[in-house]
């Protein structure tokens, strides 16, 4: 075990609403850490269902309870606010693995010059009698886990990733103007800024795929709000970026989230908002159809990426 003087201050984020039936596992996720030199901060926007006396009971956490306009707000003055070298955020329904903190921590202090930590997400689901099975895992593992592809195309297991207080400084805060997609975002400006990353072949998060969870089911509910988002943030790194490459691989998402676009509308029953959005595809892209094969492409190779159960054969889920 790494002494406390050799690993940087952390500090973990939580942004909190509403959270008292998981929130209590994952803020001891944290604190069973034993990790020298830590702080957690829970960002709550004003609990009733008894989330709040729940925090009430773990005395080494900050909570501070105010309103705030969603998640990534609530991030955002968690940021402005921590006072760790190295902040990381963790969901209230998801868990920290047993000592993945120190390893986070013993990365950073080994290497100065790191800008960002990426572990392994694991997806899972609770059956009866509290039994727990993994649905996915996604290593992040190819170009450090800031692969375009799989940032744009796949799930980039955000909360699996630790980064370092400058890079915040750097590429800014999360934009609340992407309500639901900031994190990508922040994540994608991570990626053209070419900032240094490590991956660890330990598992950095478990997240918790329920019918509740903000996350995963706002990819259900949300399917027009996020590729309205996306499409918007295609355009914007397309403006931005010199690399050709990477304008290849914007231009190729771009045209896939319109097509979404469409079919979400389609299959709304909403006929005439359907040949809108199909004529500002063509609009936006007149030849989007020379694209789907490399849309197509790239999605396939990011779906190969993910393992099963087998990629964490033996590892606790608690």
């Amino acid at each position: 075990m790494p002494t406390s003087n050799t690993l940087p201050r952390l500090t973990i984020l939580t942004p909190s609403f509403n959270a008292a039936r998981y929130i209590g596992e994952s803020v001891e996720s944290v604190a069973r850490q034993a990790y020298p030199d830590l702080e957690h901060i829970v960002l709550d926007a004003g609990s009733t269902d008894g989330t709040l006396d729940i925090l009430r009971s773990h005395a080494s956490l900050r909570v501070i309870c105010e309103p705030d306009a969603g998640a990534h707000d609530a991030m955002n003055k968690g940021i402005r606010r921590a006072s760790g070298e190295v902040v990381g955020f963790l969901n209230t329904d998801d868990i920290y693995p047993a000592g993945i903190l120190s390893i986070v921590g013993q990365a950073f202090a080994d290497d100065p010059s790191l800008d960002v930590v990426v572990g392994r997400t694991v997806v899972f689901e609770e059956g009866e009698r509290g039994s727990r099975r993994v649905v996915v895992a996604r290593d992040h593992a190819r170009e450090n886990g800031f692969w375009l592809p799989e940032l744009l195309f796949g799930a980039p297991g955000f909360n699996g990733r630790f980064f370092r207080r400058r890079v915040f400084e750097r590429i800014g805060e999360f934009r609340n103007d992407y309500y639901i997609s900031a994190d990508r975002h922040f994540l994608t400006r991570i990626a053209i800024a070419g900032l240094k990353a490590r991956h660890i072949a330990r598992t950095s998060v478990l997240y918790r795929l329920h019918h509740g969870s903000a996350t995963i089911n706002a990819q259900a509910r949300q399917i027009e709000s996020i590729a309205r988002e996306h499409i918007r943030m295609a355009i914007e790194f397309r403006g931005t970026t010199r690399d050709q490459g990477q304008c290849r691989i914007f231009d190729a998402w771009q045209a896939l989230e319109g097509i979404k676009l469409v079919l979400a509308d389609i299959r709304a029953s909403h006929p005439a908002k359907a040949l809108l959005d199909l004529v500002g595809l063509f609009r936006r892209q007149p030849l989007w159809m020379l694209r789907i094969p490399r849309f197509a492409s790239l999605r396939n190779a990011v779906r190969r990426l993910d393992r099963g159960p087998e990629a964490v054969s033996g590892e606790s889920l608690s």
